[in-house]
């Protein structure tokens, strides 16, 4: 039954969107013609649909990531808290939040370039990636401004362990470009959930406290040193 073969093709394209399926030959010439065209269509129908899907996630990773490190932006960050919140009031589910700020980061720019600046963004995103476990997620909020979401945690000294691992990747000069190396540090603050709030907002902002009290600290303690 060759024409029903074509109609559960078409069908099947209509109905289901299915562009993989194709006519088989009927052995009838005129009936084989038609199935060759149709085929035909469908094969560029497929590539077009391909273009798209690829063209759809090219532009959801723009919408969703730093162009210039490729991290996770603000959005996507913001949309992973919350969802770990919700988990965490569904399950019990602890997560740990590090808020990371680049010390003297305008003195960089001011000094050296906003290229340099760049450079070193780039290299404080890729060390920082690189201490994380697989399900953790560090996103770039804007400027010299990142946050490292740590979830699920079932221990404090595995915050302790990844921001020790953090620091010492830090310490390790920037080769920049120019064949220069510059030294540069990071202040950390860590807020914990639920201990230190229970709402995606009361989490970002004690680590954004926490951050900026290891700012002081830092610049007290090099001030005396």
């Amino acid at each position: 039954y060759p024409l029903c073969a074509l109609a559960k093709v078409a069908h099947g394209v209509s109905r289901e969107r299915s562009l993989t399926l194709r006519v088989p030959e009927a052995g009838i010439a005129e009936l084989d013609t038609l199935g060759q065209d149709f085929n035909s269509l469908l094969d560029e129908l497929e590539a077009w649909q391909e273009l798209q899907q690829r063209e759809n996630a090219s532009l959801l990773h723009l919408a969703t990531h730093d162009t210039l490190t490729e991290l996770p932006n603000r959005a996507l960050f913001e949309a992973r808290l919350q969802q770990a919140v919700r988990s965490g009031h569904a399950s019990g589910e602890r997560f740990s939040l590090l808020y990371l700020d680049c010390d003297d980061f305008k003195q960089i720019n001011d000094n050296l370039g906003h290229g340099a600046g760049d450079e070193v963004l780039v290299a404080i995103a890729r060390r920082v990636k690189h201490q994380l476990r697989p399900q953790d997620l560090v996103a770039r909020l804007g400027g010299d401004e990142f946050v490292v979401l740590l979830s699920p945690i079932s221990a404090d000294q595995d915050v302790v362990d990844i921001i020790s691992r953090i620091r010492q990747a830090m310490a390790e000069p920037i080769a920049l470009a120019d064949g220069s190396r510059l030294e540069c540090t990071v202040s950390i603050g860590a807020a914990h959930f639920p201990g230190d709030g229970d709402s995606a907002e009361a989490v970002l902002q004690h680590a954004d406290q926490a951050m900026y009290f290891a700012k002081r600290q830092d610049k007290a303690l090099r001030a005396r040193g």
